[in-house]
């Protein structure tokens, strides 16, 4: 019987436990992500600008950048495991001191190493998955690590504004704690996670981002997800102008975000069941066509309930297109590069993290109608692009290596 046809709850079961455990720590990590949600109002609380905390938390998105680069490369060299423990105690120890710096241009150079070292973790975390899970449950993989996303995040910054009434500092501790925790974990209880061996008769294999960058279907799939994350990211970038300009306050908005989740909590997992059967290129596609239409959409409406069902049109689409796209790395990768196409799949996504509120915010200030039918060219766009992007025929090793499907002891 296909993966496809069998019962969601079997193929749950049988994922493996080192997939539990990167889920496990993907919801600390993001129920505990209270800097990013934070820093803003604790370096007003400091006496510092307004401008001058948004250039902080630029730096962020800038050492997250430098971070997914990064750990491509350490997972590959030296294992998924010390990749995520790597990541997870320096953005601790990083997190822990925010608190006690002093200066803009200490605080600032302390959060960009935040944003480096909490992002080393994501290509490791990535590639352990296509190591240890069976091809045909992959999409069902990466689909319950965005459900745990998705609840850490929906849930998490409720906690830390409790905390933030009582003190930043308690802020930023419990963040370095459950950065702390999954490091624990990853340690004690993941396999290494290092590429398969080569046979000493077979040549030494190619490496460095350099081969992920020549792989010209590879970056068309890259491409597409510049767009998508670019399209995506109005949501938080100009959605809420939009929502503000159609006469609604903060709460129309959180609705509205609210519905989101709630939507991708209860029906991406499920949906997955049918999305994985298909050609992975044309549900993008589909994915993103979506995405356009209902981010077009967006600049009509000025109901709420018409911005409503905008939301579930975009957020359906993210449903498609998201699992799949998380997975479908793995088609090109070969097992020696598997952390590099991960890092090379964040690059992308951080790259359009941060030019999609720039451009899209100067595209509003212009004219709103432009940007909203601007979104809906970018994500088709985006679909032609994924629809090139097929998989060479290059010999790629899908056997998991050994010591990624074995649990080993954390060494000291």
């Amino acid at each position: 019987m296909a993966a496809s046809d069998e019962p969601l709850r079997r193929r749950l079961r049988e994922l493996p436990r080192s997939a539990w455990v990167i889920f496990a720590g993907m919801f600390l990590i993001k129920f505990g992500n209270f800097l990013n949600v934070f820093l803003v109002l604790f370096l007003v609380s400091k006496g510092f600008s307004a401008f001058q905390a948004g250039v902080a938390l630029g730096v962020v998105g800038l050492g997250a950048f430098v971070g997914n680069a990064v750990g491509g490369t350490v997972a590959d060299r030296f294992g998924r495991r010390t990749a995520i423990a790597v990541s997870m105690f320096g953005s601790s120890a990083a997190t822990a001191a925010v608190p006690l710096t002093d200066g803009l241009f200490t605080t600032t150079a302390l959060v960009g190493l935040v944003g480096v070292f909490a992002q080393l973790y994501r290509p490791a975390a990535g590639a352990l998955l296509v190591d240890t899970v069976p091809e045909e449950r992959r999409v069902t993989a990466f689909a319950v690590l965005r459900l745990a996303i998705n609840v850490g995040m929906a849930v998490g910054p409720l906690v830390g504004g409790l905390l933030s009434g009582y003190s930043y500092t308690y802020v930023f501790l419990g963040d370095a704690l459950f950065s702390f925790a999954f490091g624990t974990l990853a340690l004690l209880t993941l396999p290494a996670g290092l590429p398969a061996p080569q046979a000493a008769d077979s040549p030494a294999p190619k490496g460095g981002y350099r081969e992920v960058f020549s792989d010209r279907p590879y970056l068309l799939f890259l491409g597409s997800m510049v767009a998508a994350t670019f399209v995506y990211g109005q949501s938080t970038a100009t959605l809420p102008l939009h929502v503000t300009d159609a006469g609604f306050g903060n709460g129309a908005y959180g609705l509205l975000l609210g519905l989101n989740a709630l939507l991708c909590v209860v029906i991406e997992l499920p949906l997955t069941k049918h999305t994985e059967r298909r050609d992975p290129r044309r549900v993008i596609a589909a994915g993103l066509l979506l995405l356009g239409v209902g981010m077009a959409l967006t600049g009509a409406m000025s109901a709420v309930w018409l911005l409503a069902l905008t939301v579930v049109i975009w957020t359906v689409a993210e449903t498609v297109y998201t699992p799949i796209a998380n997975a479908y790395p793995a088609e090109f990768s070969p097992a020696h590069l598997r952390g590099r196409y991960q890092g090379a799949e964040g690059i992308a996504h951080t790259l359009a993290g941060a030019l999609g509120p720039a451009v899209g915010g100067l595209l509003y200030s212009v004219s709103p109608p432009v940007h909203w039918t601007v979104c809906g060219a970018v994500a088709g766009v985006g679909a032609l692009l994924v629809l090139g992007a097929k998989p060479g025929s290059r010999v790629r090793d899908e056997a998991p290596a050994a010591a990624a499907q074995e649990p080993v002891k954390a060494t000291t």
